[in-house]
């Protein structure tokens, strides 16, 4: 645990910026957040050298007490601050419990453990609100979430848990299993109730579906034929942090709107594009 306070840190992602922001450093963070890739790369396992050397330049320049990064495409930048003597910590949580364990190893990392304490206690408490908010005995709606179009990838980690607890029966993956590619074959046999959007590099609801309703047969699966097919703020879900639960709310509104007699509702973080 640091004894001096934190003057100089480094994130190398957005949703980390937003947790020091929380524990009281937003005045003491340098963002770089254009080394948080949004979009799949599509199979490119290297960056170029020039990407990692443009990187090491910018963070040794700031002479930082702490950097952070997240996420698997960032483990070969946190191996190389780490080469060069820097005090780092890389984040990858997979699941709920990654999430709220995550709040207290930036706490520990920045001297700021009761406040991080307090941070996993909201985060929890969020959960069990969602948790509370399910009527009982309801039906629980099939949901495919699609994090990016091309190909159609399904995202996981802690999506299935999130949304078990908002209330869905989610498309089926793995414990901490990562994003995958869904076959067509697999959507067919779960036959989504409700399809949502989330697309990463998107701007807030703006995501247009249309190309990827016009895939072969997907006209055949219940969420298109009965129209329940949403866009939703891909930086609610997609980032690890607080957000996660209003992202959570909104598409627990979109359930409960359309399985368990919820009055219709207009949201900022939500879209129904087919109407």
């Amino acid at each position: 645990m640091n004894s001096e306070p934190l003057h100089r840190i480094v994130s190398l992602a957005p949703p980390l910026t937003e947790i020091l922001g929380y524990l009281g450093f937003s005045h003491q963070v340098t963002e770089m957040g254009d080394y948080f890739d949004e979009i799949p790369n599509n199979g490119e396992e290297n960056k170029p050298e020039y990407w990692y050397t443009m990187a090491e330049e910018r963070v040794m320049s700031i002479r930082p007490e702490l950097v952070l990064t997240l996420f698997p495409g960032q483990w070969e930048l946190h191996k190389r601050f780490k080469e060069l003597g820097l005090n780092t910590v890389h984040l990858d949580p997979r699941s709920l419990r990654d999430v709220e364990d995550s709040f207290r190893v930036i706490g520990k990392a920045t001297g700021t453990p009761e406040e991080a304490r307090q941070l996993a206690l909201d985060f929890a408490g969020g959960i069990a609100g969602l948790k509370e908010k399910v009527p009982g005995g309801v039906y629980r709606p099939k949901l495919y979430f699609e994090e990016w179009h091309q190909p159609p990838t399904a995202p996981g980690g802690w999506y299935p848990d999130l949304m078990a607890d908002a209330g869905a029966h989610y498309f089926p993956m793995l414990s901490r299993e990562m994003s995958r590619v869904v076959r067509y074959e697999e959507m067919v046999m779960f036959d989504p109730e409700i399809i949502i959007f989330a697309i990463r590099g998107s701007e807030g609801t703006t995501f247009n579906p249309n190309e990827a309703l016009k895939r072969m047969g997907w006209e055949k699966i219940n969420a298109v034929k009965k129209r329940r097919l949403y866009t939703l703020d891909q930086t609610l879900l997609n980032r690890p942090g607080l957000r996660m639960i209003e992202g959570a709310k909104a598409v627990q509104q979109i359930m409960g709107q359309s399985f368990w007699g919820w009055p219709l509702a207009t949201s900022p973080y939500f879209r129904k594009v087919l109407d």
